[in-house]
């Protein structure tokens, strides 16, 4: 009797576009540009060309806009188009799908992001790659949203306080009467041997520092304590804004062997004798794609 089995599902990998603080996941094939026109910046993806297309599918980003409604942003994409047809979308959203002013099919989708703000995303190709990467364009477009650290739900433990994007995996809390973590998982941001995905682990702690209990006891502390395989490669302020946690240091670090390398960032500051630190590590190669995340969260963690 014959066996019959399923290929593993292609992971969905996640980008956070740093200027526009767009997030999304898309397929590991698509590749991620970036370009300017007109004095614009926008980012694009494109789909994998099939054989039997001479133009790649492609998805343009559409930064949060200033305007009346969706409608008023869809003019400038619909002009001189034809077939238009105007749907609902998911999650609320709208969906126009049309030809284009040069004859190419397209869909474009806009959401509100609050106020009188609105983002989406355009894709546009030929109709076999529409058709054929259906599925992949759905989930990439449902998945699109502006990411709002003050939205971000708050994580309070032992004292301490961040706040971590939605989608993250929350991991495990340990305290004793004088330290704590906790610790946060990334969605898959690379993938490795066919389906294998890469995350990046990010954790807050707190430790009692060594008398005087000061911020330069805390960075001799973590300095004795790292391995020679650790570089620092960055070492700068890292101001309060504000927030209930003084100023401290924010490092950029390097650790790695012959067999691996990664890529670290660490936050840390001091008050009342404790030290609090904020850690974000991935692999080298996916760094890039962790870092505008954990600069982002850096700047919610506080004392409690």
């Amino acid at each position: 009797m014959a066996i019959s089995g399923c290929s593993p599902a292609e992971p969905l990998l996640s980008f956070i576009d740093e200027e526009s603080s767009l997030s999304f996941t898309h397929p590991p094939r698509w590749s991620i540009g970036f370009a300017e026109q007109n004095g614009i910046r926008y980012r694009y993806l494109t789909a994998p060309l099939l054989v039997t297309d001479k133009e790649a599918l492609s998805v343009t980003l559409i930064s949060p806009t200033v305007a009346e409604s969706a409608e008023a942003v869809s003019l400038a994409y619909l002009s001189g188009g034809s077939s238009v047809v105007q749907a609902p979308a998911f999650s609320g959203s709208t969906e126009w799908s049309f030809k284009d002013s040069s004859g190419v099919s397209s869909r474009l989708r806009l959401a509100s992001a609050g106020g009188a703000l609105y983002f989406g995303a355009w894709v546009r190709g030929p109709d076999a790659a529409l058709k054929s990467y259906q599925a992949r364009i759905d989930t990439l477009l449902d998945s699109l949203r502006v990411e709002n650290t003050s939205q971000w739900p708050e994580e309070k433990f032992a004292g301490m306080v961040a706040r971590a994007p939605s989608t993250w995996t929350r991991g495990s809390r340990l305290s004793s009467p004088t330290n704590a973590t906790m610790r946060f998982k990334s969605l898959a941001l690379a993938v490795d041997k066919g389906t294998d995905t890469i995350h990046g682990f990010v954790a807050v702690s707190k430790e009692p520092v060594p008398p005087p209990g000061d911020l330069e006891t805390f960075v001799r502390l973590l300095k004795d304590r790292v391995s020679d395989t650790v570089a620092v490669m960055e070492h700068k302020p890292w101001p309060s804004k504000g927030l209930d946690r003084p100023a401290g240091y924010r490092d950029f670090m390097r650790s790695g062997t012959t067999l691996t390398a990664t890529r670290i960032r660490r936050w840390i500051t001091v008050k009342n004798g404790v030290g609090l630190m904020f850690f974000c590590e991935s692999r080298a190669d996916a760094f890039d794609r962790l870092d505008p995340w954990c600069r982002r969260m850096a700047e919610t963690v506080r004392f409690e």
